[in-house]
């Protein structure tokens, strides 16, 4: 997986919480690599071929089985003599791509391509490595031959092919387990003590007391989205935060967009949180009874939201960060109704220190 920065301490905005620029870097160098459109050019760029690789998969069952592509960064030939072949708008998907090498910027609205020569992967390596002097460049190899479903790419170029990242194009088959093998990882990554990461650690007002922060559900809620763009971009989905529906605001919306139709849409999921607390931001006592309705009213909400806008899956998420974290009693008296309505419940702990962890 690739580590796309690393170490970088968070600095809270005015809100407490954190900056957007430096939230998706965290989460990057934790996570993996990723797409959003704030995030650095290369990730864009990354996006940017997916979304041409599903047109073109679009177009037809075998529309890139004449060869591989590759995708290079911001790069120009350093030798002369090679046929160039430029298109002014790369970006729609058009034309065929296989068997070249594109160079191009962060959205490939322009690329030049130049003919790959006959062999195998070895000698398309060399070929841009040698002969067209790009080794250096970030770039994307597919070859649909091999696996028609990821591509692969090489942040220090394929001069080092042994740093790379395999970014699934298979947003449709999103499931479920999909989704929560994802949080599964933000949790054991991000969250679960204040040592987990830089995150983390701003998550509490008090770690001694288990006093959380008065934001920590939109602190979570950054988090988490930063972690969904980056693993579903590729695909094509997109992640819609807190938006507006007739029943209320949803904490996360998962929709995917037609790669040959950009009107269609695909209504994947719905996600609801709900952060349970012991303690408010001034350590006051939080009533169990509050918890308990808290997860109720999230159900209620995911269930009405998922059929507002008619998607596949719903879920509700929720981060135990009371003194005493019991995630199956903090879901226990809603799962029935939760099968019954088709909707998803778990439950994450959040200790407030390291050692509380150990010992639980």
């Amino acid at each position: 997986m690739i580590i796309w920065v690393g170490g970088c301490a968070m600095v809270a905005n005015a809100g407490g919480l954190w900056a957007a620029d430096l939230l998706k870097e965290t989460v990057s160098s934790y996570v993996g690599s990723g797409y959003n459109q704030d995030v650095p050019p290369f990730r864009q760029f990354c996006h940017a071929a997916a979304k041409i690789i599903q047109r073109r998969r679009a177009k037809s069952t075998n529309t890139l089985s004449d060869g591989p592509v590759i995708f290079v960064f911001e790069a120009s030939p350093t030798v002369s003599g090679v046929s160039l072949e430029v298109r002014p708008r790369f970006d729609c998907g058009e034309a065929s791509i296989e068997g070249r090498v594109w160079m191009g910027a962060s959205r490939l609205g322009r690329a030049t391509g130049i003919a790959l020569p006959d062999g195998g992967d070895a000698d398309r390596f060399n070929y841009v490595i040698e002969k067209l002097g790009m080794g250096s460049r970030p770039a994307i190899y597919y070859d649909a031959s091999q696996d028609d479903s990821v591509m692969r790419a090489y942040p220090h170029g394929l001069a080092d092919p042994d740093t790379f990242d395999d970014l699934s194009l298979n947003a449709s088959e999103l499931s479920l387990e999909h989704i929560k093998k994802m949080l599964d990882g933000a949790h054991s990554r991000l969250l679960i003590t204040p040592t987990a990461s830089d995150l983390a650690r701003d998550l509490w007002e008090d770690k001694g007391k288990s006093i959380p922060i008065g934001l920590a559900e939109k602190g979570v809620q950054k988090i988490l989205h930063a972690v969904l763009s980056s693993s579903l971009g590729f695909g094509s989905i997109v992640v819609r935060q807190e938006g507006t529906s007739e029943m209320g605001r949803y904490d996360f919306f998962l929709e995917e967009q037609d790669p040959v139709h950009p009107s269609v849409w695909t209504h994947h999921a719905v996600l609801e949180l709900k952060v349970l607390k012991s303690f408010t931001e001034s350590g006051n006592p939080v009533p169990a009874a509050s918890n308990v309705d808290a997860v109720t009213d999230g159900l209620d909400q995911a269930d009405k939201y998922r059929k507002d806008h008619s998607c596949r899956m719903a879920a509700l998420c929720c981060y135990d960060m009371r003194k005493a974290p019991d995630v199956s009693g903090a879901i226990a008296h809603e799962l029935d109704r939760a099968k019954a309505l088709d909707v998803a419940i778990w439950a994450w702990p959040l200790y407030s220190t390291a050692q509380q962890a150990r010992r639980a």
